[in-house]
């Protein structure tokens, strides 16, 4: 996250958290993060993902905001795992602005690290480490041991 150049003007990152899933409260608007993680252990790569899921809570904005959040390789190297954009309206800079963002069937091409990265207006605020790990094998647990042979009465 070194090197992120601000103007000042972009709102600030409360939270960024990558989750399994997020769900909202229909009466109280409360947001509740389930599963959540850095590192995916897959089986064989490409790798799907079936669902991801991004919070971000953001304050100080000024506004109307444009926002863009990526997945990337940490190299940067091949076009991004996901990209969205939206604008988020801010009424004052003390306002709150919690986002929950949805992701369905990413495919990371191959293990390492990979980056979620949050734009405002074009300028990185923050970003998240997201590990894919090949999964361990788990070993056959081992044989019962064999019952010993029953004995014979002493005779």
């Amino acid at each position: 996250m070194s090197g992120i150049q601000r103007t000042g003007l972009e709102p600030d990152v409360l939270s960024l958290i990558v989750c399994d899933q997020i769900i909202t409260d229909r009466i109280t608007g409360k947001q509740s993060l389930i599963g959540m993680f850095s590192r995916i252990h897959a089986t064989r790569f490409p790798a799907t993902q079936p669902q991801l899921c991004v919070h971000v809570s953001l304050t100080d904005g000024r506004g109307s905001t444009p926002l863009t959040l990526k997945i990337v390789d940490s190299e940067e190297s091949r076009d991004p795992i996901v990209q969205g954009q939206g604008v988020v309206e801010f009424g004052n800079p003390r306002a709150v602005a919690n986002l929950a963002l949805q992701f369905f069937g990413l495919v990371f091409p191959s293990p390492g690290e990979y980056r979620v990265q949050l734009f405002a207006s074009g300028t990185l605020l923050r970003e998240a480490r997201l590990e894919l790990l090949p999964a361990k094998r788990m070993k056959a647990p081992p044989a019962p041991p064999s019952e010993p042979p029953a004995e014979s009465p002493p005779g």
